[in-house]
């Protein structure tokens, strides 16, 4: 820009938006130190600290792994604790956990597991033959899938193969290219709707699992093994698929019963994936090996005993924290069968396929939650709910509503950091079981009333089959049942975990 020019409207706008947004960070910790909170003054830096952080991550002035660097030069600074002591906070376990689970994931996409999967579940003899059945097996299939892939992943994957379907039901019906169809609506919405209630099964589902099993180790000591969290993940899944597959077919019920060449269509395209091949092989020995370090512990104390010295010996040796760099290795060292020069898994693809600023943003919402619970958090939100009159029955739904309405707006696992940090402690204080309050968190941070919501709505609604105006309206009725759904099973199962 030359001298005496003016800038542009457009360009102070957005400096006035940038600016707003990182003043907004400490605003927020000056306001926290503000506050005549009953914790020391190591506690308030840590809470002050932790809010700043929070508000970066919701507004975005920086990428959210530098947001998460802000105790290196504030714990020092106040006093809190010195730079080795701060450093120390970040060694986080779940930091190749995440690594570890998300290219497992994508070496099933990568190898073509995924869609051999999909097609294999469509094709089964009466499912392509009419809507109702069509459209439940294939959400079914998308949510099984969602257990061990990430959600936006698997709707990358698995929306083509659906959308296929309704074009083809599409051409032999007469219904020109580009016409907006309730089939192809049910078929976006459902697969995204899928993807998000198979992330509630498991703990590898969707990035912020890990987040509430190492936040409620962090905050209780209690480490969650891979069946305990399955035993309310999948109620929680199949409750779930069930009422976002009554929502669609209230809200965008198919045009058409039966589906003419549905299930020849299908067939033809499984049939043109042929036999096996050899690295699809070499990724599911990979996997059956995931799933027994994942379970072994838990059944040798089933078979054993807990008390015996074998499992007791497992349990030392397989935390769940060390499957997947297991995994990882497992995935590098064995060689592909279409180039041998290479694992399964390249270290390009780790480059491009890891969430770093995900996992950057988690440690550091550990490390500080680490900090906050050395430094009497958990009592100080144990007594702000017991004067809210706030009792154990209540507890879960309103987590559940305050995390439904957030996680739209903001990211899902953001959301998860926060509201985890804040109900586990109360759930803990109050006497609610803090293991469901972790994993009925992590289960309800998945927005989908809007594309802006996150990875999985946008790559959904990117398609084109959907209207704006659909999808949320769709959505919000979607959400509102399922976050309800949710609660009432935590509180009915709780006492089981």
């Amino acid at each position: 820009m030359t001298p005496g020019t003016l800038t542009p409207p457009s360009a102070r706008r957005s400096t006035a938006a940038y600016l707003t947004k990182l003043l907004a960070g400490p605003a927020a910790f000056a306001v926290i130190l503000a506050l005549p909170l009953a914790l020391p003054w190591p506690g308030r830096i840590v809470l002050a600290t932790f809010a700043c952080s929070a508000v970066w991550w919701v507004t975005q002035p920086l990428p959210w792994a530098i947001a998460a660097m802000l105790p290196f030069f504030v714990f020092p600074a106040a006093g809190v604790m010195d730079i080795t002591a701060t450093m120390h906070l970040y060694g986080q376990p779940i930091f190749f956990w995440i690594m570890g689970t998300v290219l497992m994931g994508y070496a099933i996409e990568k190898h073509g597991l995924a869609q051999r999967f999909a097609l294999a579940f469509l094709a089964l003899r009466g499912v392509g033959r009419r809507t109702s059945r069509l459209t439940f097996t294939y959400m079914l299939m998308v949510g099984v899938l969602s257990m061990f892939v990430s959600d936006a992943a698997t709707v990358a994957m698995t929306i083509p193969i659906g959308i296929s379907v309704v074009r083809h039901v599409q051409t032999i019906a007469g219904v020109p290219h580009g016409t907006h169809t309730n089939l192809a609506a049910f078929i976006t919405l459902g697969t995204l709707y899928a993807a998000v209630a198979g992330g509630t099964a498991t703990m590898m589902g969707v990035p912020h699992n890990a987040i509430a099993i190492s936040m409620l180790d962090r905050f209780t000591g209690r480490e969650l093994g891979f069946f305990e969290w399955m035993l309310i993940g999948v109620p929680v899944f199949l409750v779930s698929l069930a009422v976002f597959y009554g929502t669609l077919r209230v809200m965008a019920p198919p045009e058409m019963k039966d589906l003419p060449g549905g299930e020849a269509f299908l067939r033809a395209e499984r049939a043109k994936l042929g036999p096996l091949r050899a690295d699809e092989r070499r990724v599911l020995v990979v996997f059956a090996a995931m799933v027994i370090l994942f379970t072994l512990p838990t059944l040798a104390g089933l078979i054993l005993g807990s008390g015996h010295a074998a499992a007791l010996a497992l349990n030392r040796a397989l935390p769940v924290y060390v499957v997947p760099p297991a995994v990882m290795v497992l995935l590098f060292a064995i060689r592909s069968a279409s180039d041998s020069a290479v694992g399964l898994v390249t270290w390009k693809d780790a480059e491009q396929q890891t969430p770093w600023n995900v996992m950057f943003l988690i440690a550091g919402a550990l490390a500080m939650t680490d900090a906050l619970a050395d430094f009497g958090f958990v009592e100080f939100i144990g007594g702000v709910v017991g004067r809210l009159g706030i009792g154990a029955m209540a507890l879960p739904f309103l987590a559940a509503a305050m995390v439904a309405v957030t996680t739209n707006v903001i990211s899902g696992t953001a959301a998860a950091a926060l509201y985890l940090s804040i109900f586990i402690p109360a759930a803990a204080e109050i006497g609610y079981n803090p293991a469901s309050m972790a994993i009925l968190i992590a289960n309800i941070a998945l927005g989908v009333i809007f594309p802006w919501s996150g990875a999985t709505s946008a790559t959904a609604f990117a398609g084109g089959d959907v209207s704006l105006a659909r999808m949320i309206r769709i959505g919000a009725v979607g959400t509102a049942v399922f976050t309800v759904a949710v609660a009432v099973i935590h509180v009915m199962l709780a006492r089981f975990l």
